[in-house]
C-alpha cells in the first residue's frame, strides 16, 4: 500500500511541475512579443506623429499559403520542363550499327599498356 501513495505522490508532483512549467512558457511568450531576432537593443517609436516601420506594411508581403503554392509550382513547372525537353525536344541516339562477324578482332586491346 506504500507503493501506492508514493506513485499517486509523484504523479502529483509531475502534474505541478508540468502546470509551472506551462505558466512559465506563457509568460516567456509574452514577455517575447516585440524580440526581433537580435541581441541589439530594439529602438522604440519617438512620441508624436512619426511614421515608424511597425506601420509600414511591406511592399510586396506574400502569405505563407500564397508563397508555398507559389514555390511548389515553380518546382512543378522546371521539373515538368525539364522532363519534358528530355522525352520529347531532345533528340535520341541512334542505335549502335550491328557488328560484322567477318571482321579482323585486334591482336592487343588499343588502350593496353605496353610490358616491352
Amino acid at each position: 500500500s506504500s507503493d501506492g501513495s508514493k506513485s499517486t505522490y509523484a504523479v502529483e508532483r509531475c502534474s505541478k511541475a508540468m502546470l509551472l512549467g506551462r505558466a512559465a512558457i506563457a509568460r516567456a511568450r509574452g514577455a517575447m512579443v516585440r524580440h526581433c531576432g537580435t541581441s541589439l537593443r530594439v529602438p522604440k517609436a519617438p512620441p508624436g506623429e512619426v511614421f515608424h516601420a511597425q506601420m509600414m506594411l511591406p511592399k510586396y508581403s506574400l502569405t505563407n499559403e500564397k508563397w508555398f503554392f507559389l514555390f511548389f509550382m515553380c518546382n512543378l513547372g522546371a521539373y515538368s520542363g525539364h522532363y519534358f525537353y528530355l522525352h520529347f525536344l531532345m533528340p535520341a541516339n541512334p542505335p549502335n550499327p550491328p557488328r560484322d562477324p567477318d571482321q579482323v578482332r585486334p591482336e592487343k586491346h588499343m588502350h593496353a599498356v605496353d610490358d616491352d
